[in-house]
């Protein structure tokens, strides 16, 4: 239709030419036959009859041959007559003229309704190809829809720019038939958006029309809608859509969505348009219930896969307690079984009661509480920086000692004040390198090194070793800590034990040492009284010789003072242990001090026989109390002479070494067993029994200076070979930082553990 409106067009337009053209082709012919002789040439008006003939076909080229023939007969040939002629020349021209263009306007017109045909064709083939393309892109569209959703995009979407609609959506049928919900909607205005989201069937006007009819509605312009609806629902079809078409689409399960279109101007919807929605309707039909279908099947598969989840779930739970129930029957067992050896554990450790005894039952029962291969105990000495294996099994290296260093695990145990799980070699050569060359002599996979802590100290580590790996759960490491603490509390009960037993001991030996001590005193005390006395006696007799009242008072004031001397060792013994000794520190020499002391001394080695030698002394200055100094040395010296016989030598001598001042006193006496040698220094202690001494004195002198040596921050060691090989009293004492530096007060008060009190 649209092809032969064209041609109709065309023909129109050449009958108009055709009198345009033959006008200028006669201007053409005037102004060619005045400028030549010639007045017959028919030279423009041949163009334009074929040009019209060409364009128009027959009608127009035989109008185009008549109007030029009648043009030259009246302007040409015979100049304002026609049908008129001046000779049989010109008439055979004009026939001529006619003649041969007759023919050639019958071949134009063929050859312009060939032409014609085939622009038909070949617009006819340009319509299909490009319907055909329209609807496979359609179709591609509605193929690739996954979700009900795409199907109805691609549909309103492919509907709307192929037929140039203005607005466009799709509504569906609601499961009951009565209404229609929107589902998709473009180029409406909001409010008709929002009256078109639920729609009364009945009230639909076209659209229900399409449901009710199961066939596309096609309204033209809004005369025409007035016509087929009288005006009803006035608002869901506004007047500026001049066009609407309503196209249901139809499921297997009937209607089920009408695609709505609207267009701002009026339009005949011809063939074309008809056939292409009534191609596009059922494919979009298709596809919305294949996609319709597909979500409900993939709805289905996920609901089924839900259930079978929840069935999976469900028998994993039923295992899960199976499993539970059969591990609570493997674990009631074992914790039967385990109960049962800590049971046994918790009787042997009842029964020791010393910490060997209890280290021994800690190791030979825990091992077995455990499932451990071989295991040890380990203390803690030297102040912590040391380890001594208290009992192992197998019994190997018992009673040795191993620093507290990195790359061992009981040493990583106190470090960390936790336990230490190892569960794999590879783990203990990275971990603790040192313990890992143990295990390797022994075989051992697996380690685990338990703190022992009483009252939140650190006194020792409990460790099992494993010959296979160990994964350590939870309720395996609650079983070895709990060895470990059982382990803890018996060790130190039995240090307790052990302790009170020392304790005991200690004080049945200070017990005998004060019956010792007050025997002694009592003798020292009476024996200067019993000679004051007597002489005393003597001088009050009426005639006393002058000789002999010299030599009672000489006896009374060297009893006196030696009384005095008994008396301030004992005032100075009260003075330490209470805290009450004062040190009035200031730069001492020491050359000095050795000086003044030898002087003092050298008289009593005279008088008893002994070479007291005093080497040359170096220049050396300590910070200390020179009172305090002097009666440490002279108590040494003073015991050195007491215990070396006449003939004798006393040896004073002092080295100087970095910061500190070393004194020695050495004598050719008669020495100290070795079983005493510890005990030197203690208070009311002595070589000899308190029934058969053959020398005076409290055992207080040595005590005292030892005090007096660390209250100077020094020290004091005593040397002896044995009995009649003499002894040798090594004294060190720091050396004064600065020359200028103050003097200061220092009181056994101020730090009991300095005083060594």
């Amino acid at each position: 239709m649209r092809f032969n409106l064209s041609v109709h067009r065309r023909q129109a337009l050449a009958f108009a030419l055709a009198p345009a053209l033959v006008g200028v082709a006669l201007w053409l012919e005037l102004r060619l036959a005045s400028a030549s002789a010639t007045r017959f040439l028919f030279f423009a008006f041949s163009p334009a009859v074929g040009l019209v003939a060409l364009v128009g076909g027959f009608g127009p080229g035989m109008l185009a041959l008549l109007l030029s023939a009648l043009a030259s007969d009246f302007y040409l040939l015979s100049a304002g007559d026609l049908f008129h002629v001046d000779g049989p020349a010109e008439a055979i021209a004009l026939s001529g003229f006619i003649a041969a263009w007759l023919p050639m306007t019958l071949l134009a017109g063929r050859l312009n309704r060939h032409w014609r045909e085939k622009d038909r064709q070949r617009i006819v083939a340009e319509r299909a190809a490009a319907r055909a393309d329209r609807l496979e892109q359609m179709t591609a569209a509605l193929a690739k829809a996954v979700q009900p959703a795409d199907a109805i995009e691609a549909c309103v979407q492919e509907a709307a720019h192929w037929l140039q609609a203005n607005a466009g959506a799709v509504l569906l049928v609601t499961d009951d038939g009565s209404a229609l919900e929107l589902a998709r909607a473009i180029g409406y205005p909001e409010p008709l958006r929002a009256m078109l989201a639920h729609v009364p069937i009945e009230q639909a006007g076209p659209m229900g029309d399409a449901v009710g009819r199961r066939a596309p509605v096609f309204l033209d312009s809004p005369d025409e809608y007035l016509r087929e609806y009288g005006g009803a629902a006035p608002s869901l079809y506004p007047r500026e859509h001049q066009a609407t078409i309503a196209v249901p689409l139809i499921t297997s399960a009937g209607v089920g969505a009408v695609l709505r279109l609207d267009f701002h101007g009026a339009r005949a919807f011809d063939a074309e348009d008809r056939d292409l929605l009534a191609q596009l309707a059922p494919r979009a039909a298709q596809a919305l219930d294949r996609t319709r279908q597909h979500e409900s099947a993939q709805r289905a598969r996920a609901e089924a896969e839900l259930l079978r989840q929840r069935a999976d779930l469900e028998l994993a739970e039923r295992l899960k307690i199976e499993q539970a129930l059969r591990s609570s029957e493997v674990r009631y067992r074992s914790l039967a079984a385990r109960t049962s050896r800590l049971h046994a554990l918790t009787a042997a450790l009842s029964e020791a009661v010393a910490v060997e005894a209890v280290a021994r039952a800690v190791v030979q029962r825990g091992r077995i509480v455990v499932g451990a291969t071989a295991a040890d105990v380990l203390l803690l000495v030297d102040d912590g920086g040391t380890f001594e294996r208290l009992y192992a099994d197998p019994a190997e290296g018992i009673g040795t000692r191993v620093r507290a260093e990195r790359g061992l695990c009981a040493t990583d145990a106190l470090t960390t004040r936790a336990p230490v799980f190892i569960r794999t070699f590879e783990e203990m050569q990275e971990r603790c390198w040192l313990s890992a060359a143990a295990a390797a002599d022994g075989g051992y996979t697996s380690s685990a090194a338990l703190p022992l802590i009483v009252e939140g100290t650190v006194i020792g580590v409990l460790s099992f070793h494993f010959t296979v790996p160990v994964s350590f759960d939870d309720d395996y490491k609650a079983l070895l800590i709990s060895v470990a603490q059982h382990c803890a509390q018996a060790i130190d009960r039995a240090r307790l034990y052990e302790s009170a037993q020392r304790a005991r001991a200690e004080a049945e030996v200070a017990n005998r040492l004060k019956d010792d001590f007050l025997s002694i005193v009592s003798h020292e005390l009476r024996t200067p009284l019993s000679s004051i006395l007597g002489w005393a006696t003597i001088l009050q007799r009426p005639s006393v010789e002058p000789a002999v009242a010299s030599r009672a008072v000489q006896s009374i004031r060297d009893n006196a003072t030696r009384q005095a001397k008994l008396v301030e060792d004992l005032l100075d013994f009260s003075r330490i242990v209470a805290g009450r000794l004062m040190l009035d520190r200031q730069h001492v020499s020491i050359r000095d001090v050795l000086r003044g002391v030898c002087e003092t001394v050298l008289p009593v080695a005279a008088a008893q026989g002994i070479d007291l030698q005093y080497s040359d002394v170096p220049e050396a200055t300590v910070m200390g109390d020179l009172r305090r100094l002097e009666q440490i040395f002279l108590n040494l010296l003073s015991n050195a002479l007491k215990f070396t016989p006449s003939g004798g030598v006393v040896q004073l001598s002092v080295a100087v070494a970095g910061s500190q001042v070393e004194i020695r006193v050495s004598d050719t006496g008669v020495g100290i067993e070795p079983e005493f040698l510890p005990h030197v220094f203690e208070r009311f202690r002595q070589a000899e029994p308190s029934t058969s001494r053959t020398h005076d004195g409290v055992g207080l002198g040595l005590s005292i200076a030892k005090q007096l040596v660390e209250a100077h921050d020094g020290t004091i060691a005593v040397f002896s070979e044995g009995h009649g090989r003499g002894t040798t009293f090594v004294v060190t004492l720091p050396g004064a930082a600065r020359a200028d530096e103050p003097a200061r007060t220092w009181s056994f008060a101020d730090s009991e553990e300095e005083a060594g009190v």
